[in-house]
């Protein structure tokens, strides 16, 4: 009371009142309407909770394709060990209640390979209650004057700055429009791709199943595509491939993860509808044909798989044109374009 009466109740009130008018023009005006604040380049451990979670799960993905100790620990770096061993024991515990026991797997060979100790269950922790405040103190006294002035400063300055681009904007003659032609004309640039991948298959390479991760040039990981086989013709060593799938794993919208497929297929499996209904359950059958360029999108992600190379085998048993010799594919993975 007696700080109060010091410097008058009229006083006071004024400060307030100038305290909320510099509060809303400060903040509200200028900081969300004139210049809102934007972040980019954010390193992965800047993030909130749920964007880290997301993060150590795609990193645990990505260790289970490649088991690449170092490029594990390169991505979580940054990230305090006991904080990633709480987000990983949390992730582990989730998976595990809702029976995704390959996740939970996932989860805990990323932590052998990087070598961050699981807690246990932590104790909860009673917050201790603050001292009551008795009265106010000098120290904080002077602080409301200093942040009144702050913000007094803040109001005047950007009252100016925002009323000199006004008149700056209005003073500018309007750009004329291009013309129809021109507009109808422009065309979106092709992004980037995420790699390029080559891959040959040869007659007698019976464990051939070829997957490549997909990732940006700063080494986030998005998924993977690859070849194996579909089908298997006759009976006798070597395998003999009638048909091949080309797949493309796409993670970059963590909660619709999907695969998807399309079976590669020698000109008698395209032709014989046995072999036909027995596959349409993997993918779209599409006949192999050199140069064909063959298109498979995701949810974020586009693979174009272009048949480089191919060769049939030959063999008595078999129709002719039934099982490959040779085929080369090359995986070309790009971010779909929004229209």
């Amino acid at each position: 009371m007696e700080y109060i009466d010091r410097i008058g109740r009229a006083n006071l009130i004024k400060g307030v009142v100038i305290f909320l008018v510099g509060l809303a023009i400060g903040w509200l005006a200028i900081g969300w309407g004139l210049w809102p604040v934007q972040y980019y380049d954010t390193d992965p451990q800047d993030l909130r909770l749920g964007h880290k979670e997301a993060w150590i799960l795609m990193v645990a993905d990505s260790y289970s394709l490649n088991q690449d100790d170092k490029a594990a620990q390169e991505r979580l770096q940054g990230f305090e060990e006991g904080e990633v061993g709480e987000i990983i024991s949390s992730l582990i515990v989730r998976a595990e209640e809702e029976g995704d026991l390959p996740a939970a797997t996932r989860l805990r060979d990323l932590a052998g390979a990087t070598g961050v100790t699981l807690p246990g269950a932590l104790p909860e922790v009673t917050p201790t209650p603050a001292p009551v405040a008795r009265g106010p103190s000098i120290i904080r006294s002077l602080g409301i004057v200093l942040l009144l002035f702050l913000f007094v400063a803040l109001v005047v300055v950007g009252g100016g700055v925002a009323l000199a681009r006004w008149r700056e904007r209005r003073e500018k003659a309007p750009l004329r429009p291009a013309p129809k032609e021109e507009l109808i004309g422009w065309e979106m640039p092709e992004e980037a791709p995420l790699g390029q991948f080559v891959t040959t298959y040869t007659l007698g390479d019976d464990g051939y199943d070829i997957s490549f991760n997909i990732e940006t040039p700063a080494g986030e990981f998005y998924g993977a595509c690859g070849v194996g086989f579909s089908e298997v013709i006759g009976e006798g060593a070597p395998d003999k491939i009638t048909a091949f799938e080309v797949w493309l794993f796409d993670k970059t919208d963590p909660e619709n993860v999907q695969t998807v497929t399309k079976v590669l297929t020698s000109q008698h499996a395209y032709g014989d509808e046995t072999l036909r209904e027995k596959m349409k359950d993997r993918g779209e059958a599409v006949l192999v044909e050199r140069g064909k360029t063959i298109a498979i999108e995701a949810v974020g992600l586009e693979l174009r798989a272009q048949i480089v190379d191919f060769a049939y085998g030959v063999s008595p048993d078999l129709p002719p044109n039934s099982f490959f010799e040779r085929l080369t594919t090359e995986l070309t993975p790009h971010m779909k374009q929004e229209l």
